[in-house]
């Protein structure tokens, strides 16, 4: 659907488990926030949905461990949005050490637009327009 959109990040300390390695949950933490930034940058605002009533929300994730990454480490969030339906967006995310580009991380995202009730709807014409005129750039 569309090109990859590159987020740098760095490794916090307390973002390490007892193994001295980034945690599992906190990869998931790196996605959202990844996803959330490719979003931001298609036009798309997530507090600005939630003040609607509405919600886009992850329905799934699937997370693929390679290899470890540890305090300090710079790393850089590969995503994209690989497809869509009439309520969905699927995302692809890959992580990448730096400053060598090892894999560390791939991972696969749901997310579904749901109305007031928290029911899946159809995403808004305007959200449509803005992924169909970024998926054209």
């Amino acid at each position: 659907m569309s090109g990859f959109y590159d987020v740098k990040l760095r490794v916090r300390d307390y973002e390490v488990d007892q193994f001295r390695v980034v945690s599992n949950t906190v990869f998931a933490s790196y996605c959202q926030h990844s996803r959330f930034e490719l979003l931001e940058k298609i036009g798309i605002n997530a507090d600005e949905i939630a003040r609607t009533g509405n919600a886009l929300a992850l329905s799934e994730m699937a997370l693929k461990f390679l290899a470890p990454l540890k305090s300090g480490d710079n790393f850089v969030v590969k995503v994209r949005l690989s497809d869509s339906s009439a309520a969905r967006l699927y995302v692809e995310h890959f992580i990448f050490k730096l400053p060598n580009r090892e894999p560390i991380l791939e991972a696969r995202a749901t997310a579904v637009w749901l109305d007031k009730s928290y029911y899946p709807v159809r995403i808004p014409q305007e959200v449509i327009s803005k992924l169909v005129q970024w998926d054209s750039n």
